[in-house]
């Protein structure tokens, strides 16, 4: 059985009309650059009103893109792939020969956005969260912590598959509105297959943030700093969510790791 489909490499990506600096994890991109200069760059999209997509991505989408070549399309199709894992930060330093670098936690990286958005004068669309409760919460506490940010549209689809008609209202509900930066909650697989099939239609840019429409609406409580820097987030949302998690993490992880070692004992290690 062949495990991994091509041998990691380090190679330029096209997003759009550039050339992004960035590596190969097991068939997925992961973009090589500055953190600071990904949400600057992402911001002055929006601001321009260009249309693309960011995928905050993991260990459990990495596996996702090795298993789905048509996932894996969309997610290296993106404008901006960059990561909020310890662990896969820590793996591409691993596999790579390059010094670490840390990484912000998905709801940390939204408050950063928003600031911008704030202070630029992007009104933004929340399109996500676990139901219109949890989207009111989110509502207040972003609009408490950032006053000047304008949320132009906010809407919680249901988890279910849509109709043409309801997918078409939440296209025009977020054209409408005027929002140039949209967060997407809808979770992995389901946020990035979105961005990417809507990409062209919503004409605005995009990040997929998960799990941090709950932590920022107050819903579930963050882990503490300490506990993101040491890789264990994943073991502290195990603990809290254990049932809607635990497949996840006890599976997919350690899957990870496996196919990993596999690709640098069959490639051997790589630099910059």
């Amino acid at each position: 059985m062949q495990l991994t489909r091509q041998a990691s490499k380090v190679h330029p990506i096209t997003s759009k009309s550039e050339h992004l600096p960035s590596h190969d994890m097991l068939g997925m991109r992961l973009d090589d650059l500055d953190l600071a200069s990904v949400l600057e760059r992402i911001v002055e999209m929006a601001d321009a009103g260009q249309p693309g997509y960011c995928c905050l991505t993991n260990v459990h989408q990495c596996v996702l893109v090795h298993d789905d070549p048509k996932f894996g399309a969309k997610v290296n199709a993106a404008t901006f792939v960059i990561s909020d894992s310890v662990i896969l930060e820590r793996a591409r330093a691993t596999r790579y020969g390059l010094s670490y670098k840390s990484t912000q936690r998905g709801a940390d990286i939204m408050h950063r956005l928003c600031a911008q958005a704030a202070a630029r004068g992007i009104k933004i669309a929340l399109i996500g969260g676990k139901n219109n409760r949890t989207l009111e919460k989110l509502k207040i506490n972003l609009t408490t912590i950032h006053p000047k940010l304008e949320i132009a549209c906010a809407l919680s689809p249901p988890f279910r598959q849509l109709s043409a008609d309801e997918d078409a209202n939440i296209i025009n509900a977020i054209s409408n509105s005027g929002a140039r930066l949209i967060f997407v909650g809808l979770g992995c697989p389901k946020q990035e297959n979105w961005m990417a099939d809507h990409t062209q239609q919503i004409g605005a840019m995009m990040i997929g943030v998960g799990a941090a429409f709950d932590f920022n609406a107050g819903v579930i409580e963050p882990s503490p700093q300490w506990v993101h820097a040491a890789g264990l987030e994943w073991l502290y949302r195990l603990l809290r969510e254990p049932r809607r998690l635990g497949k996840r993490y006890l599976t997919t992880s350690p899957r990870f790791l496996w196919l990993l070692a596999l690709d640098i004992i069959r490639n051997g290690s790589k630099s910059s």
